[in-house]
């Protein structure tokens, strides 16, 4: 630490006295109120926020909303290639926090928690990321390039389903596969069985596609398989979209004893069942004994994405269908079909992901959920963390309906994913959901955003009542 740094940290965030803050909160309120005490001047630099950081034991990105916040409030100034320094105040100034009820404008910097696909593609595996075009034909195959579709046949049968290429059509996501399955088993005026929650982009197909939907909530061991044997009876459902991995954001997986019962609560009925597979190389990978239920059931049509365990960017999904069977092909109504760059690409990654690669991705982001666990605990106790995934927090909030949180959180800065837009039936309106997939340091700044909106809002309910 050179002594420029060394004099900030001591002189000027020694003193620390608002610990209720979020940290950089804390960070801007130290430097106004050295700024009105003249203990720094009028064209002081500020030490580099990298700098900053590590001498403050605080993550670059919660020094760097501290100095937008000081730039905003006029303290300081950023000079590009220089660095930040302090700026002429007005005679009157006060170190009065300004808090997001205060402001009509929305952060710009919107960290998304809502969705669990990674957005930072370096944790990936390394391949050979060139491409050329003149290798792959004309157009794009129907059912995606078979260089793809082998490479998921042989990452499914990996995870304990038998699959062949032929049964594999590629699609542009998971919510795409839905999309198409739905349309192509004529789902709209049909009765739906849905393990709930469910992903809300997969919500949002499933109410596009469909005139009515029961939901079948899980309990500590996933779905019930006595509870979907009476869905399907009572209903007399045609479709039914299950998740036995995670349960959709809740995290509970269906334990492995039921599923041998669930499949026979299947095949017990003429219900046509869609399984979401994206969490199972990851979660397969802590748990070798989780089965896919469409290994057990040729009733069960499997569909996934990539995006959910490489990165956001992948644009691939797949539905896996029961048999490479002709007929069930030209059933399917035509598939969007994904950049061939992106299958090539893909296919490269399926290839080079060893299991050993599962298994590190898997416990790095167990310790990412780990680390917003503990921190959500300490600074929002009032949180309930219900069930976590393996990237992922299903938290209940202790107010009647969450979505208003979240509307106040996005304009502070972050995104979630809110319980009543996983399900149809207008329930788990307390529950929000939060991706642990960023890096911790983006974790540390959305917490101090979501400690600060949550102030915001029950400030809001206490004026209100």
């Amino acid at each position: 630490m050179d002594q420029d740094t060394a004099w900030w940290t001591t002189v000027v965030f020694a003193a620390d006295e608002r610990t209720d803050l979020p940290r950089y909160l804390r960070i801007v309120t130290a430097v106004e109120r050295a700024v009105d005490s003249r203990t720094v001047t009028y064209g002081q630099r500020l030490p580099a926020e990298r700098t900053l950081a590590a001498a403050l034991c605080v993550s670059r990105g919660t020094v760097v909303r501290a100095f937008e916040e000081l730039v905003e409030r006029g303290v300081v100034e950023r000079l590009h290639g220089s660095g930040t320094f302090v700026r002429p105040r007005p005679t009157s100034s006060h170190a009065m926090v300004r808090h997001i009820d205060s402001s009509t404008e929305d952060i710009a910097d919107v960290i998304d928690l809502s969705r669990p696909t990674p957005v930072d593609p370096s944790h990936l595996p390394a391949i050979d990321w060139s491409f050329d075009p003149t290798a792959h034909g004309a157009g794009v195959p129907a059912r995606g390039l078979p260089v793809l579709r082998h490479a998921l046949a042989a990452h499914l049968t990996r995870l304990g389903l038998p699959t062949e290429a032929e049964q594999i059509v590629v699609t542009t996501g998971a919510a795409e596969a839905l999309d198409v399955v739905l349309r192509a088993n004529s789902a709209g005026k049909r009765p739906t069985v849905l393990g709930a929650p469910l992903w809300p982009a997969l919500r949002a197909v499933v109410t596009e596609h469909t005139a009515t939907s029961l939901c079948l909530y899980p309990d500590a061991g996933g779905i019930d398989p006595a509870a979907m044997r009476r869905a399907l009876r009572r209903t007399r459902a045609a479709i039914a979209f299950v998740d036995v991995v995670e349960s959709g954001p809740s995290g509970r997986a269906t334990a492995s004893s039921r599923l041998p019962r669930l499949a026979a609560a299947i095949e017990d009925h003429t219900a046509m069942v869609v399984e979401d597979l994206s969490l199972l190389p990851l979660a397969g990978s802590h748990d070798p004994q989780l089965r896919p239920l469409a290994a057990l059931s040729e009733r069960v049509t499997a569909i996934g994405e990539l995006d959910r365990v490489f990165w956001s960017g992948c644009g691939i999904g797949w539905i896996r269908l029961p048999a490479p069977d002709a007929s069930l092909l030209s059933a399917l109504p035509r598939v969007p079909a994904p950049a061939v760059s992106a299958q090539v690409h893909a296919a490269r990654l399926l290839d080079a992901a060893s299991p050993q690669w599962y298994i590190n991705r898997y416990d790095a982001l167990a310790e990412h959920v780990t680390f917003l666990h503990n921190m959500l605990a300490k600074l929002v106790p009032s949180w309930t963390a219900e069930s976590t995934t393996g990237d992922g927090l299903w938290i209940r909030l202790p107010v009647v309906d969450a979505s208003t949180f979240a509307h106040v959180a996005t304009r502070g800065g972050v995104r979630m994913c809110v319980g009543r837009e996983c399900v149809t039936d207008g329930g788990l309106r307390e529950y929000i959901r939060i991706s642990a997939a960023a890096d911790p340091a983006v974790l540390e700044s959305a917490v101090d955003r979501l400690v600060e909106a949550w102030a915001t809002y029950t400030r809001r309910l206490a004026a209100s009542v």
